[in-house]
């Protein structure tokens, strides 16, 4: 399905329109809004779920939401899925943050949001609000038919995770809190107690287990064989079963490419049919095999089950394993009006062909992090 992200002003975004599908590639140089753009929608989930001091302190405050190319400009984010849009405009009133917000369904008006008069109108109906989403109580007030309607924007900004910063020393040290848990969170810390859950839930959950463990073995032929799950207490973690070990080996002595890569396939897992998901620079610590057995697996199931995988990379591996797809290639590159813009549009698709990709980027042919004056 997709979805198309519209941002102006936000963090490093001057102006975004973005509607990306399957599997995609964001690159382009450092501090030029790879991460912003991602986590545009996890400042829109946070908002979703937990009201705006959230989503604000998510962001790193109030003063850190400003574009300082355009500090006086209005802020504006916009998701469209489907025949639905969702629309927030951060007001900055300093030192607080009040939000214009509004829900569209069918190009009419839900669900709208004034906060001078801290109420909000759902259909019409006067509602009370105080630093909360009015999508979220429009979704439980609405009709039936209308929250069918919006029922896939909601889920995709509820399920929507941006995985970085990852929880390696913990999950290696101490293990997951034991938990009911059936979604990987953002910083990876609950995999141990998420993978016990999937093996031992129901058929739709033991797949995602089946995923993560097949994946395992075509990323590491030659190491990985399986994994078994050790309880103590209120904590849970794993021993790997090595090829040619006669004995299991401790998560603190798993090699850490292995550990990437079981977090990196329990996010692919975690997104529901439809959904999207976002890895930062999933290459760290994967040796080129694994990475492209790992676009490899997350292909297959993007087109399975319909879900958007965005990933944010500087890795010529990554980049050459798209050299058939510029069009799945997106460039935060400084200079266009607009971003990301698609390499396809960028450059030629004819003379793409002639190169990997990841050479072209390699060399500086796009997403420069040092360009030729003009």
């Amino acid at each position: 399905m997709g979805f198309t992200l519209e941002v102006y002003n936000y963090r490093a975004l001057r102006q975004v329109d973005w509607s990306p599908s399957g599997v995609c590639a964001i690159t382009g140089p450092n501090g030029a809004g790879k991460t912003t753009l991602l986590s545009a929608i996890e400042f829109l989930r946070h908002f979703l779920e937990r009201g705006v001091q959230a989503a604000i302190e998510f962001s790193g405050g109030t003063a850190s939401i400003v574009n300082q190319h355009a500090p006086h400009e209005r802020i504006l984010l916009r998701l469209f899925s489907g025949n639905c849009l969702w629309e927030v405009l951060p007001l900055l009133k300093s030192p607080s943050l009040e939000i214009i917000e509004r829900l569209v369904i069918d190009k009419k008006t839900v669900a709208a949001q004034t906060p001078s008069k801290n109420q909000a109108s759902i259909l019409e109906r006067e509602v009370e609000v105080s630093g909360d989403s009015v999508f979220g109580q429009a979704i439980r007030l609405i009709p039936s038919e209308l929250r069918e309607a919006v029922k896939p924007l909601h889920e995709l900004v509820s399920n929507f995770r941006l995985y970085q910063n990852l929880q390696f020393w913990n999950l290696r040290t101490i293990g997951s809190p034991a938990t009911a848990d059936l979604h990987l969170h953002s910083d990876g810390g609950n995999a141990f107690s998420l993978l016990r859950n999937w093996k031992a839930g129901r058929r739709e959950h033991e797949e995602r287990w089946l995923f993560v463990r097949e994946g395992l073995r075509e990323c590491f032929p030659e190491l990985f064989e399986d994994l078994e799950f050790l309880a103590a207490g209120q904590t849970v973690t794993v021993q790997f079963f090595f090829k040619g070990l006669r004995e299991p080996v401790a998560a603190y002595s798993a090699p850490h490419g292995l550990l990437v890569a079981l977090l990196h396939l329990c996010a692919i897992a975690s997104a529901p049919d439809h959904g999207a998901v976002a890895i930062d620079e999933p290459e760290n610590g994967l040796h080129p095999f694994a990475i492209r057995t790992l676009l490899e697996l997350a292909r297959a199931r993007a087109e399975a089950r319909d879900v958007t995988i965005l990933l944010a990379t500087h890795s010529p591996v990554v980049l050459n394993t798209f050299n058939t797809e510029p069009g799945r290639v997106y460039i935060m590159e400084p200079g266009h009006d607009t971003l990301p813009i698609a390499l396809s549009e960028h450059s030629d698709p004819e003379w793409l062909s002639h190169f990997a990709l990841g050479d072209l980027y390699s060399d500086q042919s796009f997403g420069a992090q040092k360009r030729s004056p003009p």
